[in-house]
């Protein structure tokens, strides 16, 4: 990890761990990687604000990352 910032693998590994410890229910995927990024950054909201949005990878993302959305959820 460089600049507090989690890589793509060490959150999906930990969004896995939250599947698994919380029953395997479907339907929480985005919830789980939410919660895996934030835990992994582990900064109070107004720091991952401040952020720089994620550079685009190689691949199309499904979701927005946590600091996008806490960017749009304090405009």
């Amino acid at each position: 990890m460089n600049n507090n910032r989690p890589t793509h693998p060490e959150i999906a590994a930990r969004a896995r761990e939250i599947y698994l410890d919380t029953g395997c229910k479907p339907g929480h995927d985005v919830d789980n990687w939410l919660q895996a990024e934030y835990e992994l950054m582990q900064l109070p909201i107004r720091e991952l604000a401040k952020l720089p949005p994620p550079k685009p990878g190689n691949q199309k993302r499904r979701y927005k990352s946590v600091t996008e959305v806490v960017r749009l959820a304090l405009l």
